[in-house]
């Protein structure tokens, strides 16, 4: 977050996961079955989206110019 760069909503919580997912005391199996009682499916799609824009951007994690470009038609 140095650079100027202002953290944002998504960002925070980003790092939040991050932290909480890197956690080795934090038992996966329990966890899954835990959001798997209480997470209507719309929010498994949400989680979904959100694996596949990462493991997109991290494919093309060295072309900087392609990730701007993406954030700049987000909603288009």
């Amino acid at each position: 977050m140095s650079n100027g760069h202002k953290a944002t909503k998504e960002d925070i919580i980003a790092e939040k996961i991050v932290t909480f997912l890197s956690d080795l005391r934090l038992d996966l199996d329990l966890l899954g079955l835990y959001l798997g009682r209480y997470i209507r499916i719309s929010l498994w799609k949400r989680f979904e989206y959100v694996y596949e824009v990462a493991k997109y951007h991290q494919e093309k994690e060295n072309d900087i110019e392609e990730h701007y470009e993406y954030i700049k038609n987000i909603n288009n």
